[in-house]
């Protein structure tokens, strides 16, 4: 109980005649009062969230923390372990200002983090002109470090995952080593597919089902880091990382059938493959006095994959081998000068380049010699005065893609424009703007003709153009109390001659072509809200988010399609012990590469937990009541040729999935350090 004293001042009046009063206090109590310290507040440059106590100890990972804290500008799926910006845009995630993936942040120990920043298109040279970015605050250590162990298993679907990440500081350097592997037994692979096709020949209409269907995919993920970090004027990163992914089963059976042309019969495919790439990524920052400051990064990577497809129906046989040879090296490297505290200049220049060399054998004897290189600089400034922050840049590329002995070149410019305004903590309005190019990447460019079924082939074009883009954003931060959270926001998405593949009746024997071509023109905009509610001194906390998208294309596949989806997640903390539950509507879009209109099921999960003293284990009840294997539904509606295909897999069918984390630490926590890059993807350019 607090009391204050206030004292009466008495006046001593003077009068002739008279005598002054006796000198009086007067004691006042007055009730408790209890300060709560905000546990978010926003400015012109960032929104800082401070996680709880409960949010930390519960969380596994970077992924549940940042699905515990419920940030109204986030849309975490927990599901998924994806995540993404309210309006679906693609997050950059950063520790301690280091660039990270999704699976760096699965070695993180959520209870080295202090706080979370959330920024668009933030100033500091350090994000790498990023244009959205959650960042990652941390503890680490001037010497010692911990070590955390992590296992997953998905009963029901047969999947899982083991993970060991250890991280050790000694004297002025800081090292991390990562060693993680899973496996994905699916036996309920593949589609129904009601196919139309319109050639000169006549219309056949072709239909066909997966009755088995098994895949076999095992990974394998290491790597080794080495920091020089304790000085915040000065980093130095360098990681090499080896990955494999490997799927020697891969296999379905099933019916075909034809209106003409050809039999109805049986058919059965083969499609094992593998993938290995090396890389190395080497990152640089030091601020050099005066207000200069400069940073780099370097990035080089070679990959061997190797598929084979071979598909069996009546007496049709179409066999494809692919060898694929791949490397790349890309840098890039950023000069900043400070006129003011309130004024920056900044100037970036990017380059590098590859080559794919892959060999075709069986149906399809072919070879493909693909080099690309490219090359970009931008100027721009950075404004931070008080209340209002931006940047605007410019730019121009250069992009030069040999194949095959034909040499394209393309050049374009390019602008981003970004304006952020804070009255005060509690409110800010982000305004951004870009106009872009999109570049084809090596499988649409590839100019082999490949045979895909009885009656398609695939090609991609050595002639496609860049495609223009053109996006733009408001968005509204409004963070009234510890209890109540909201983000509201605008986005318009254009993309003019866009790459997509186009059909026609102009393949081999007068069978149809799939080809990637500039053909119209794919609009996109969203309108939603996210709001957060916190109950019971934080226990019990709540996220919805209501969106409606808005879709219309042009082109060889017009499309207008409006659909509304909505999420839910709520959290409850007791004690050591925690629960969530998630739900998510059936979503769709329209796809802008391939221009079909994707339809998926409904997501949801329950969830229950313990945490203490390092461990972490928490059991979830995912999608219970769905026994289908459904993926989604494509449809496809052009002038040559209609598709309607169910997908078929394990990312909606009911599981049980257990998760098990213990971290221990040894040493002392200072300062601040980042986490080790896990990518277990590798590229490739073979077409499939």
């Amino acid at each position: 109980m607090k009391y204050y004293i206030l004292p009466l001042i008495i006046l001593p009046f003077l009068a002739q005649g008279q005598t002054a009063e006796p000198d009086t206090i007067t004691v006042k109590k007055l009730g408790e009062i209890t300060v709560v310290a905000d546990a978010q507040h926003t400015n012109a440059t960032k929104t800082v969230y401070i996680p709880t106590g409960n949010q930390k100890s519960t969380a596994s990972d970077g992924v549940s923390l940042l699905s515990r804290m419920d940030i109204p500008q986030l849309s975490v799926n927990p599901i998924t372990e994806t995540v993404k910006t309210a309006d679906n845009q693609g997050v950059s995630l950063f520790i301690n200002f280091h660039p990270a993936t999704n699976e760096d942040v699965s070695g993180l120990n959520p209870g080295d983090v202090k706080r979370v920043e959330y920024l668009d298109f933030p100033t500091d040279p350090r994000f790498q002109r990023a244009q959205h970015v959650v960042n990652f605050i941390t503890h680490t250590y001037s010497y010692g470090g911990y070590t955390k162990l992590s296992g997953k298993e998905h009963f029901m679907i047969r999947s899982g995952e083991a993970s060991v990440y250890s991280k050790f500081a000694y004297r002025r350097m800081e090292y991390d080593v990562m060693v993680s592997g899973d496996y994905d037994y699916n036996s309920h692979i593949g589609s129904v597919s009601d196919e139309t096709y319109r050639l000169e020949s006549g219309t056949i209409r072709r239909t066909s089902g997966t009755e088995t269907g098994k895949e076999h995919q095992r990974g394998l993920y290491s790597a080794f880091r080495a920091s020089w970090n304790k000085n915040e004027n000065f980093t130095f990163r360098n990681l090499v990382s080896y990955r494999r992914i490997n799927a020697p089963i891969n296999h379905t059976s099933g019916y075909v059938n034809f209106s003409s042309l050809y039999p109805s019969e049986t058919y059965h495919t083969e499609s094992p493959s593998t993938n290995n790439a090396v890389g190395w990524n080497s990152e640089l920052y030091a601020a050099l006095g005066r207000g200069w400051s400069i940073n780099g990064n370097f990035q080089t990577e070679f990959a061997k994959n190797n598929t084979s497809s071979n598909y069996y129906a009546w007496t049709e046989s179409i066999e494809n081998i692919a060898d694929e040879d791949s490397w790349f090296l890309r840098g890039s490297i950023q000069v900043n000068k400070s006129l003011s505290d309130k004024f920056t200049l900044f100037s970036n220049i990017l380059s590098g380049g590859g080559r794919t060399n892959i060999d075709y054998t069986g149906s399809s004897d072919a070879v493909n010699r693909f080099r690309q290189t490219f090359a970009g600089i931008t100027v721009g400034m950075s404004l931070n005065y008080q209340k209002v922050s931006g940047s605007i840049d410019g730019g121009y590329a250069f992009e030069s893609n040999y194949i095959n002995g034909k040499t394209m070149d393309d050049r374009y410019p390019f602008t981003h424009i970004n304006l952020q305004y804070a009255p005060n903590p509690r409110n800010s309005i982000s305004l951004w703007f870009q106009y872009a190019s999109f570049s084809p990447d090596a499988t649409m460019k590839n100019p082999n003709i490949i045979q895909q079924s009885e009656l398609m082939y695939i090609s991609g074009n050595p002639d496609l153009m860049c495609s223009r883009n053109t996006s733009a954003n408001i968005s509204y931060t409004w963070l009234p109390s510890n209890k109540w959270q909201l983000s509201t926001y605008a986005t318009m998405f254009l993309i003019s001659n866009r790459q997509i593949a186009v059909y026609t009746p102009d393949g081999p024997g007068g069978m149809m072509l799939k080809k990637y071509q500039n053909d119209g023109d794919y609009n996109h905009g969203q309108i939603g809200t996210s709001l957060t509610g916190k109950f019971l001194d934080g226990r019990l906390s709540f996220s919805i988010s209501p969106r409606l998208l808005l879709y219309k294309t042009t082109g060889s596949n017009s499309i207008s399609h409006y659909p509304f989806t909505t999420s839910l997640n709520v959290n409850y903390y007791l004690g050591k012990f925690f629960f969530n539950a998630y739900y998510g509507t059936g979503s769709s879009y329209v796809d802008g590469e391939n221009a079909y209109l994707r339809k998926m099921p409904m997501s949801y999960s329950a969830g229950a937990g313990w945490a203490s003293r390092g461990w972490n284990i928490q059991l979830s009840l995912v999608n219970l009541f769905q026994s289908s294997w459904k993926l989604s539904k494509d449809t496809l509606t052009t002038r040559w040729y209609d598709s309607n295909v169910t997908q078929f897999g394990s990312d909606f069918h009911r599981r049980i999935s257990l998760a098990v984390t213990y971290t221990f630490n040894y040493g002392k926590k200072v300062n601040q350090s980042g986490e080790l890059s896990n990518e277990k993807n590798i590229s490739t350019s073979i077409l499939h």
